[in-house]
């Protein structure tokens, strides 16, 4: 009777995962291109994930999401406070322009988290996905409001 590690061929489990490296290594050096990876990474995946990946768009947010972002008074800034992408103090600028991200409530300067958030979804400081924390509108009070408009 044979052992899970020789059934399974785990043993050198570490050995293993180099030469994996060092298979997916050659094969991307081999023709130039990533193909021949491309394949054998579709071997190891599921296809269900597969499909999952492909429709993913690894764009940034759109600039209405962006344009939407709330606005912090400048009265409730403190002098220390500055951001975290830039390094700036806020109440150095005469007129700050600071946005709060709603589902995390970090603060940055507009300019900075734009640029950041046009190329990536998530949070500069925490990586939370800003787009899965969209608020969302229920369709059945909307109506009533406007049907109650419409007669009242």
């Amino acid at each position: 009777m044979s052992t899970y590690e020789e059934e399974h061929n785990t043993s050198g489990n570490s050995n293993s995962r180099r030469d994996l490296r060092a298979q997916i290594r050659n094969l991307y050096q081999e023709d130039g291109s990533s193909t021949a990876l491309l394949q054998l990474l579709a071997q190891l995946i599921p296809e269900s994930m597969q499909e999952e990946l492909l429709n993913e768009k690894e764009e940034g947010c759109p600039e209405t999401f962006i344009d939407s972002l709330p606005r912090v008074n400048k009265c409730d800034l403190k002098g220390a406070d500055a951001c975290s992408i830039c390094c700036c103090g806020y109440l150095d600028d005469t007129h700050p322009l600071v946005v709060k991200l709603p589902h995390c409530s970090h603060r940055f300067d507009l300019e900075c988290v734009a640029v950041w958030l046009s190329k990536s979804r998530t949070c500069p400081l925490c990586r939370d996905d800003v787009l899965s924390h969209k608020p969302k509108v229920d369709i059945s009070n909307v109506e009533l409001e406007e049907d109650w408009g419409m007669y009242g």
